[in-house]
């Protein structure tokens, strides 16, 4: 089985995920580090040069799980605040960064993050969850009204990090080259 990636050759061989990665070795500290603070993240089985062997974890990612609608909102707003909470306190000052949704996995009742190619930047929980309420605001679904309820509740439970949220809604809109944040200019 081949998993999505716009950047590396993944695929899950015999139980366990295989990464073909040029930045196999930071990721690998990176989560040796969060796993052993406890942190909802894959084991690493073995790191070479542009392999990574992990452990396969259960669930969707979180665009699926949010596309076809089959969720509490706000049990998956707890889920993720809970794995940001995790992550802020096993990494004091730093931030996860990159929080694309498809770095998250939803198995119903707990989340888990992938793919942590990129250096964790300076930071804080306020900072990532403004940035993950921007994307989940900001996901097309024909399931808008659970969509909503995700939002509002996610960032009622971190205190509303308003800046985070509109400055990653900026970015977005110039990583899109868009008017608006939508194709259409919406």
């Amino acid at each position: 089985m081949k998993f999505t990636s716009k950047r590396n050759n993944v695929q899950l061989i015999d139980s366990r995920v295989h990464k073909h990665s040029p930045t196999t070795m930071l990721e690998a500290q990176i989560l040796r580090q969060l796993h052993a603070h406890g942190v909802p993240v894959p084991q690493v089985i073995e790191a070479q040069e542009n392999l990574l062997i992990l452990d396969f974890l259960p669930g969707q990612p979180l665009p699926d799980v949010i596309e076809h609608g089959d969720y509490c909102p706000v049990q998956l707003a707890h889920a993720l605040y809970d794995w940001f909470a995790a992550f802020a306190q096993a990494c004091p000052g730093l931030s996860r960064g990159d929080v694309n949704g498809r770095n998250f996995l939803y198995d119903g009742t707990q989340v888990f993050a992938v793919d942590f190619e990129e250096e964790l930047q300076p930071g804080s929980l306020a900072d990532d969850c403004g940035r993950l309420a921007a994307f989940l605001a900001t996901y097309r679904t024909a399931h808008s009204e659970k969509q909503a309820e995700l939002v509002h509740t996610f960032m009622q439970k971190n205190g509303y990090p308003v800046h985070a949220f509109l400055c990653e809604l900026v970015a977005m809109q110039q990583r899109r080259g868009l008017n608006g944040l939508w194709p259409n200019g919406s």
